[in-house]
């Protein structure tokens, strides 16, 4: 018996400040849960009193000056998330920073830097026969957001653009889809430099959703400078593109001609921290640069979900419908749909399958799919149950 694939969903609109007003007024509760949970992962696994990590971790990178350049409005509007939430700014400011804090938890802790941080796994296909594209992800992050799922749907002031964007309540976003059909699906690729004068994950994934075109998507991907290797799979009603990104480069990636798939290790950007390296960025010192490290562990995780997904999309393979990308989804001995550990495991948090036709649909899963069922969601912000 499947639970119920519910999540709470929040209408954002007005200018920036006042739509983060809204998310932070409206899901104050459930934002102090969240970052009460984070701060107490944090102190678990550093052993420092939150207050003092955030603020060495906030003084030892430098990413505002990105967010300013690329994506300012997106910061007035952390600033009104915090404002509504009774956070500090400090406090809002770095909850957004989801893999570049964790990228500086780890070097902390002086773990290696082969340390699974999340386990996403990313399926699309595009041009095959007369249904619409689709692109789809398991979205596998730290279980304290469990029970924080949160859909938003912006509506930009002074024109028509809207996005629905999977998120934990208090954050921009993680990803999702807009009105024009463009949706974009991302994977923490840890292995590939990373520098603190570039522009976070959330802030990038929000960006692209403001594209009004997969070309316009496809330019700002490749001209902006990435504070996090990160993989990023953009989509129209017409075709996929998929881009390795790191600190220094964005490479683009392939696996055939009508299907993408990709889990979380590099397989065409070479701009990577080496076996022998890792960042040196920690609590101490900040920076981005490298130092010799002792051998790391092979990405089995990532490599045993790849080699499933190149199986089941491979040449000759079924038709891929929604119902036949849920069922990949919902796959649990690779695992690709990952159970619930509690607060200190990782998780699927949520399963999304974005239909790229014009009206788009979402299909989303609060939770683990082989546990949660999946809704429909459109424009109109209508759920529907959707059956298995």
């Amino acid at each position: 018996m499947k639970a119920s694939g519910a999540i709470r969903s929040i209408v954002l609109e007005g200018s920036p400040r006042e739509r983060g007003r809204t998310h932070g007024e409206t899901l104050r509760p459930v934002i102090t849960q969240g970052v009460q949970r984070w701060k107490e992962s944090i102190s678990a696994a550093t052993g420092l009193r939150p207050a003092e990590y955030i603020e060495q971790f906030v003084e030892s990178t430098n990413f505002m000056p990105a967010i300013e350049r690329w994506a300012l409005h997106l910061l007035e509007e952390v600033r009104g998330i915090a404002e509504g939430a009774a956070l500090s700014f400090r406090d809002g400011y770095a909850y957004q920073l989801m893999d570049e804090e964790w990228s500086f938890r780890t070097d902390a802790r002086r773990a290696s830097f082969n340390e699974p941080l999340e386990h996403c796994s990313m399926v699309g296909c595009f041009s095959e026969g007369s249904g619409p594209t689709l692109l789809a992800q398991n979205m596998d992050l730290p279980g304290y957001y469990d029970g924080t799922q949160t859909l938003l749907h912006i509506k930009h002031q002074d024109q028509e653009l809207e996005s629905l964007v999977f998120s934990a309540a208090g954050l921009l976003g993680t990803t999702g889809l807009n009105n024009l059909g463009i949706g974009v699906c991302v994977n923490t690729l840890a292995q590939l430099r990373h520098t603190s004068g570039g522009l976070p994950v959330a802030y990038i994934v929000r960006r692209l959703l403001e594209s009004r075109s997969l070309e316009e998507a496809t330019t700002f991907v490749q001209g902006v400078t990435h504070a996090s290797g990160q993989n990023y799979a953009i989509g129209d009603m017409h075709s996929i593109v998929d881009f390795e990104c790191s600190a220094n480069k964005a490479v683009q990636f392939t696996t055939g001609p009508t299907r993408i798939y990709h889990t979380n290790h590099p397989l065409a950007n070479d701009d990577q921290i080496g076996r022998n390296e890792r960042p040196t960025a920690s609590v101490a010192s900040g920076g981005s640069e490298t130092q010799p490290q002792a051998d790391a562990s092979p990405l089995s995780n990532s490599e045993q979900r790849y080699a499933f997904l190149a199986c089941i999309l491979g040449e000759g393979s079924s038709p891929i419908t929604v119902d036949a990308v849920k069922s990949i989804l919902r796959t649990t001995d690779v695992p690709i749909s990952v159970a619930r550990k509690g607060n200190d495991g990782g998780m699927t948090l949520g399963s999304l399958i974005m239909e790229l036709s014009i009206p788009p649909v979402l299909h989303v899963a609060a939770g683990p799919p082989a546990e949660t069922d999946y809704t429909r969601w459109t424009f109109q912000a209508i759920a529907q149950p959707v059956g298995r």
